[in-house]
């Protein structure tokens, strides 16, 4: 909101990132890896067993909390008036903060919500649910963490729940060059 700088997704996609909100439809993820800054607090399950809100009080939630952490930079030195006032209004969605979005059972239905109202979908996957990947609905740019070359790396650094950890990280490469 100052006017320079930007996340990876200005610098590759071209996106305003003072406009873009981060959300996260799922607090669950069927890994433990060694880098997640959530990853003693957070559950953790190879399928969904939760309760869950819908897609709308997802939604409305995360809208409600950008908004709100947004007015907190009026009047800080250095703001723009301008881009204050565009962030106060999402245009794009990173759905990465913490855990897997694409356990989420409603995420499409989410993404959906989300492109109704004009807010692009930028969706980060650990590459553990290959059929999840085919099944979603387009999003505006869906990326899979590859946080290892090798078998041996990615089970030492993902501490994968699934035995087939690997299967599936490959898998899901091949479900992602798909789309």
């Amino acid at each position: 909101m100052r006017g320079r700088g930007g996340c990876y997704k200005h610098t590759f996609y071209g996106i305003e990132s003072h406009r873009c909100m981060e959300a996260t439809p799922s607090l669950a993820c069927a890994n433990k890896c060694v880098f997640c800054w959530r990853h003693h607090s957070n559950p953790v399950g190879t399928e969904w067993k939760w309760k869950m809100d819908d897609a709308e009080t997802i939604l409305r939630g995360a809208l409600d909390y950008h908004y709100n952490m947004i007015k907190e930079f009026r009047g800080v030195p250095g703001v723009l008036p301008e881009k204050y006032r565009e962030a106060l209004a999402a245009k794009h969605c990173a759905l990465s903060l913490v855990g897997e979005p694409i356990m989420y059972p409603e995420i499409n239905k989410f993404c959906r919500l989300l492109h109704s109202k004009g807010i692009s979908t930028f969706l980060v996957t650990n590459a553990q649910f290959p059929d999840a990947i085919r099944a979603m609905d387009p999003v505006t740019q869906l990326y899979v963490s590859v946080d290892a070359s090798t078998k041996e790396s990615l089970k030492k650094i993902d501490r994968p729940l699934f035995k087939d950890f690997w299967d599936r990280f490959i898998d899901s490469l091949k479900a992602l060059s798909e789309k």
